[in-house]
């Protein structure tokens, strides 16, 4: 049975504002990288939902090649979501091609990617080109990106967010694609970028691209994405998240709170990624810095500076919701959302900063607090302009405010701490321990005797104090587990 174009998709941004212009533009070959990603297989919806429209409408719908280091287990179960006629338009690359079945290989060629590893550019160029992806209707979208520290992969950053990418944009350049999109962060802006390794790499990567000769290029400098429907930050709801904090009797803020956010729905995201992916790139608006839009000097020698010859293919964007609040104002807003009251304790960066040096915690990542840090100190803190963003879709189009995105879900269950993904992260990455006890210690104390306990010396005591109250942690659990297992045993 034909699939059919629903009214809740007709009515969806995306088609609204945009969908003469998806009708006009030519089909299009979409490369997506990071498609299983909060934002990527968002992406990956929009371009599907784009195909079944152009469809209907009795028009090519162009194919997405989706870029995967386990393609078999991604296609089964897109498939499973999306349907077989639906995914006819889909194809996965891999190095080494692999039989997932006779019939759905008569509509997939399945490959695999490692990011990792695959820094050549005549073997992108060989893989791209030998699938038929070339010429101006091809377009490259690279979400991929790590943001924290990879077990056993100490150069993971480096090569997943600047070596692997540039080499299959300078590939895509050599196959005369018709536009990269790529994906950046607010970070690479930040005073302290160049000490992180990951907006070191993506403002890198970003600069990079601006030096290509002819391939057209956006850049979308992404701000803090959230979902309204599921109501967390930047994660599946499967896994830690950056407000699951505010579900604690008490709330670790990092520094006084004051660090602006310009929170940005991803739905918005996703479907202006879409549209840019399969929209003639020449058709771009004109990016206006912010201090041209409102005289302010903020923003002046701060990111990507575009260079003159490239005036006409390359585009920047403020990637940021319409409204900027506080991290403190944010949480309360979540905490609102559980029907619970924020009960905030202002603690130092230095706990947290190093738990993330071992391992990231859902969305809260290193480069995230750094980020925190600079706008906090910051003489005068970033603030994206999102105009020219929010307007890809049409004059017409709107972003959506935290309360809008966010006011179906309140008759919705309430969220839990996830208490079990909490654990199963720790044993994970059981270097947190001590760091992480030492964050648990220095909430108490300050909760307790207000912030003179991070005064002077005590950093001393917090540490010691973290370092003693681990060690009790796991003898206990050691001699209760031992003594579970002997009384099992006999």
């Amino acid at each position: 049975m034909a699939s059919t174009c629903t009214s809740a998709m007709l009515g969806a941004p995306l088609f609204k504002h945009a969908g003469a212009a998806l009708l006009e533009t030519r089909a299009k070959q979409v490369v997506l990288s990071g498609p299983s990603g909060f934002l990527g297989s968002r992406v990956l919806k929009c371009i599907l939902d784009a195909h079944l429209f152009r469809k209907n409408h009795g028009l090519d719908p162009g194919e997405v090649l989706l870029l995967s280091s386990s393609p078999g287990t991604l296609m089964s179960r897109l498939t499973s979501q999306y349907g077989r006629e639906r995914m006819a338009t889909v194809v996965l690359m891999s190095r080494l091609t692999s039989q997932y079945g006779r019939e759905r290989m008569a509509t997939v060629r399945a490959s695999r990617v490692d990011y990792y590893r695959q820094h050549d550019i005549h073997l992108w160029q060989d893989q791209l080109g030998s699938l038929g992806m070339e010429g101006e209707n091809a377009v490259f979208v690279n979400l991929a990106a790590i943001a924290g520290p990879v077990p056993k992969q100490p150069e993971a950053m480096r090569a997943v967010n600047y070596t692997a990418p540039m080499a299959a944009a300078r590939a895509c350049e050599n196959l005369n694609f018709g536009h990269w999109i790529q994906s950046s962060t607010q970070a690479v802006k930040a005073e302290r970028a160049g000490q992180v390794p990951y907006s070191r790499w993506k403002a890198m990567a970003d600069f990079s691209l601006s030096r290509l000769e002819k391939l057209p290029v956006s850049v979308l400098v992404l701000g803090l994405l959230y979902c309204g429907d599921q109501r967390i930050v930047g994660q599946r709801g499967d896994t830690l998240n950056l407000v699951d904090f505010t579900l604690l009797p008490l709330t670790p803020i990092m520094g006084d709170g004051s660090a602006p956010l310009q929170p940005l729905a991803v739905s918005d995201a996703a479907e202006r990624l879409a549209f840019l992916a399969l929209s003639c790139p020449n058709n771009r608006p004109i990016v206006r810095s912010y201090h041209e839009e409102q005289r302010d000097a903020s923003s002046i020698g701060r990111g990507l500076k575009v260079p003159e010859h490239r005036s006409y293919t390359l585009r920047v964007y403020d990637a940021v919701g319409p409204e900027t609040m506080s991290i403190l104002e944010l949480n309360r807003r979540f905490c609102v959302l559980n029907g619970r009251t924020l009960q905030p304790v202002f603690v130092d960066y230095r706990n947290f900063e190093r738990v993330l040096n071992v391992a990231s915690l859902g969305n809260l990542t290193r480069q995230f607090v750094s980020l925190l840090r600079s706008e906090q100190d910051a003489e005068r803190p970033i603030v994206g302009n999102p105009k020219a963003f929010e307007r890809l879709l049409g004059p017409e189009a709107k972003l959506s405010t935290l309360e809008e995105a966010m006011g179906h879900t309140k008759g919705q269950r309430k969220r839990g701490f996830p208490w079990f993904d909490t654990i199963r992260w720790v044993m994970k990455n059981k270097g947190v321990i001590v760091p992480g006890a030492a964050v648990v210690v220095e909430t108490l104390g300050v909760a307790a005797f207000g912030p003179a306990w991070n005064e002077g010396a005590t950093w001393k005591g917090v540490r010691f104090g973290a370092a003693v109250a681990s060690t009790i942690t796991a003898t206990l659990l050691s001699l209760h587990f031992g003594s579970q297992l002997a009384w099992m045993l006999s």
